[in-house]
């Protein structure tokens, strides 16, 4: 009996060592990679990098940045969509991830609904339509009228067909009838040196590359295409004041493989939002251009959703495709 007893205990024993061993430790145990899938320097880039040393501070854990650039953030996000789904790789993803390239490859080797979960919107990078400082109309609407009187005679550029600053350009020529020919070069900053240079004239981009030469006023913003003003740029008008259905949001915001538990996505949006609340972190935004768009997971895959539909209109009209 006394043997029976001790053979019972042990099995017993057994048994809670086997279940606790089977537990997932507590997330998280060790550092969160963020993979940003453009080259370092840039606006995401800059946006994550800051994210991410602010939420080490705050939360006790390390976040790290991996830079995986290449074919307009493909490589780096079917890398993360197969990577496990247990929080530890994250994307950064963007209105391009998951949302241009569905329109502008044929055959994508990842889904952007199917496999990711929304985790956590960062923030909304402002895209602006720039003129060099000899183009001859002062304002957003003398503009649209000197366009409209010269057909074919100016040209934009902007970081490379099919991004969304290109999109949202041909968003804005098929709605206010506009006939200004795109040139893509390749990033935003051999872009912004031809139109500092004023080897162009109109450029669409964002606030961070151009700032030292709107400073130096060798370059004027005409609009922001963001469907709200930017508190720096007051009295700027926007897109939609021409052609109220068109508005651009260039978001970021993480994304992680398809499956990753519920109670982790949460933790993370949580960290997120606590970062983005950081006493002086929505000024270090606005330098860089960027407004902090905080919402639920659940909210960020409704935006991502219903912008699927205006992406591939836009592509459908510019004639985009992929480089």
């Amino acid at each position: 009996m006394g043997a029976t007893r001790i053979l019972v205990a042990a099995c017993a024993t057994f048994a809670v060592a086997a279940t606790a061993a089977a537990q997932p430790a507590a997330f998280p145990s060790r550092p969160v990679r963020i993979v940003v899938p453009f080259a370092p320097g840039g606006a995401v880039d800059v946006m994550t990098r800051q994210l991410a040393r602010v939420m080490s501070e705050q939360q006790g854990y390390t976040v790290i940045v991996e830079n995986k650039p290449g074919a307009s953030g493909l490589i780096a996000s079917e890398a993360v969509a197969k990577s496990a789904p247990d929080g530890y790789t994250l994307l950064m993803a963007t209105s391009n991830t998951h949302g241009v390239n569905s329109a502008l490859f044929k055959q994508l080797p990842y889904d952007p609904i199917k496999d990711f979960t929304p985790v956590a919107m960062v923030a909304d990078n402002v895209v602006v339509l720039l003129a060099h400082r000899s183009f001859p109309a002062a304002n957003f609407q003398e503009a649209v009228a000197l366009i409209r009187k010269t057909p074919g005679k100016y040209s934009y550029a902007s970081p490379g067909s099919g991004t969304v600053h290109h999109m949202g350009m041909e968003l804005l020529k098929a709605a206010a009838r506009l006939d200004v020919v795109h040139v893509g070069y390749k990033g935003a900053g051999p872009a912004m040196a031809d139109l500092a240079a004023g080897h162009v004239p109109l450029m669409m981009g964002g606030i961070a590359p151009a700032a030292p030469f709107i400073k130096s006023g060798a370059v004027r913003v005409l609009a922001v295409a963001n469907p709200e003003p930017f508190p720096t740029l007051p009295g700027v008008p926007l897109f939609k004041d021409v052609a109220p259905e068109v508005s651009v949001t260039s978001w970021m915001g993480l994304t992680a493989p398809a499956g990753t538990p519920a109670a982790v996505v949460d933790r993370i949006n949580a960290d997120v939002r606590k970062a983005l609340d950081k006493p002086g972190f929505a000024q270090t935004m606005a330098d860089i251009g960027m407004v902090p768009r905080p919402m639920n997971p659940a909210d960020m895959g409704r935006q991502i959703a219903a912008e699927m539909p205006k992406w591939k209109r836009a592509v459908q009209v510019s004639g985009a495709t992929a480089e």
